[in-house]
């Protein structure tokens, strides 16, 4: 009789542990989707004014994008889309929109108004 009480007690303790477990692994889950995150700060600047809406023609690849294109974006001009192109060609595709910022002349104030019409 010893055995069975020693036997149903270490059973339901090990019950009443994977249960704390797993509602532990439940509630301490992120609340956030990652990629919902990386499309919210794309739409809004870090400010967070009002969204933009861009037309999804409008948007510029900058890893494939000319000169004459890359210089369409704002604050970019002739000067800057070339260094992107000449960076690109040196460094390879770029792996994020973020990476921008590695190209002379391009801070975080450029890319943050054109986060929502450039992508990879």
């Amino acid at each position: 009789m010893k055995d069975k009480k020693a036997t149903l007690l270490l059973s339901a303790s090990a019950l009443l542990i994977s249960a704390v477990i797993l509602l532990y692994g439940i509630f301490d889950s992120p609340k956030y989707n990652p990629v919902e995150a990386v499309t919210t700060r794309a739409l809004y600047s870090l400010t967070f004014s009002e969204p933009t809406t861009v037309d999804a023609s409008k948007i510029v690849n900058i890893n494939t994008a000319s000169v004459s294109e890359l210089a369409e974006l704002e604050e970019i001009g002739e000067k800057r889309a070339v260094a992107i192109v000449e960076y690109r060609e040196k460094n390879g595709n770029f792996r994020s929109v973020e990476e921008l910022t590695e190209v002379e002349g391009i801070g975080e104030g450029i890319l943050e108004k054109n986060l929502g019409r450039i992508s990879v």
